[in-house]
């Protein structure tokens, strides 16, 4: 009996520290202030250093867009917009660890995430990004000036978690389609040369009209240059993704010398020529091709070519017989 009175007491001797111990940490937050992250408007920033255990990447503002240096590659806007964005809004909610177990929350040398952001040569921002939190509405982020952890508002870490191939801008051609009246197609067939005209639509009205009234409607259609007539599905098809062309990748571009004797080409006439030109895969899942839009050499998937080189069957209307 004495030795059950015994567990009784221990027991709440136990939970009375636990108590205190919790009701302890609890305060210690409550009482801690969370340093004040400096408010920045993104348009000011016209630089972006990013470094990591592996590689840095150096993003510089010129005029209206963003320059991966030293190279001079076109940024991916809206993947600079989304770093932008954070970099401003980076808001502290709560003190993690004041100790530095950052292994612990990914912040160690080798997984963090070093972000500089400057105004010319000011620099405005300088923080540590860790991994997200458990719930993914937070990141584990450091202080330059603070060896504290703490949580940093949303999931960002994916934003900056990037390489210079990845972050690169994969438009390569890029017009109107309403600006297009002619469209050349060049492969093993030879070569197919077609040409956009206007008809007037035909309509159920028999009764004459008068001349001030409004013109018949006209609708445009695709002719061979021998005025065979060509399914405009089909055009339209090749001119929305020439149109608004994104490769997959970017070559070595020392590979440029090695492309010879496009196996295709495509030529889109409007305010001036747009050439595409695909070179043979040898048997790979992509394709090396060449823009008149870009000076780099690219690929583009497998898909994405295959989609593009049509033979003049798959576009030219059979004749039917009357």
């Amino acid at each position: 009996m004495k030795l059950q009175k015994e567990y009784i007491i221990l027991t709440a001797v136990i939970c009375v520290l636990v108590l205190i111990l919790v009701v302890s940490s609890d305060r210690n937050k409550m009482s801690y202030k969370l340093p004040k992250t400096e408010e920045i408007e993104s348009d000011l920033i016209t630089q972006i250093e990013i470094y990591t255990n592996k590689e840095s990447i150096l993003i510089q503002k010129s005029q209206n867009e963003w320059l991966i240096v030293p190279q001079r590659y076109e940024a991916d806007a809206d993947k600079v917009n989304e770093m932008l964005d954070v970099i401003e809004n980076l808001t502290l909610t709560e003190l993690v660890s004041d100790k530095k177990n950052y292994s612990r929350y990914e912040l160690d040398e080798e997984k963090r995430i070093q972000i500089k952001a400057f105004k010319d040569d000011e620099l405005m921002r300088e923080f540590f990004i860790g991994k997200a939190s458990s719930t993914y509405s937070h990141t584990y982020v450091k202080l330059s000036d603070s060896s504290h952890v703490f949580h940093a508002r949303d999931s960002f870490r994916s934003t900056f978690e990037t390489d210079v191939s990845e972050l690169r801008d994969k438009a390569v051609m890029e017009f109107l389609k309403e600006e297009i009246t002619g469209l050349m197609l060049a492969g093993e067939f030879g070569s197919l040369e077609l040409k956009k005209q206007l008809k007037q639509v035909q309509t159920d009205v028999k009764e004459p009209q008068d001349e001030d009234e409004i013109q018949p409607p006209e609708e445009e259609v695709w002719l061979t240059q021998d005025e065979k007539q060509v399914k405009t599905s089909e055009v339209n098809s090749i001119l929305s993704k020439l149109s608004s062309l994104n490769c997959d990748s970017y070559m070595d571009e020392q590979e440029k010398k090695n492309l010879k004797n496009p196996v295709y080409s495509i030529i889109a006439k409007g305010s001036k020529d747009y050439k595409l030109e695909i070179y043979s895969n040898e048997e790979k899942e992509e394709y090396p091709a060449l823009s008149s839009e870009s000076e780099y050499p690219f690929w583009l998937t497998k898909w994405t070519a295959e989609s593009l080189m049509k033979k003049p069957e798959d576009i030219v209307e059979e004749k039917t017989e009357d």
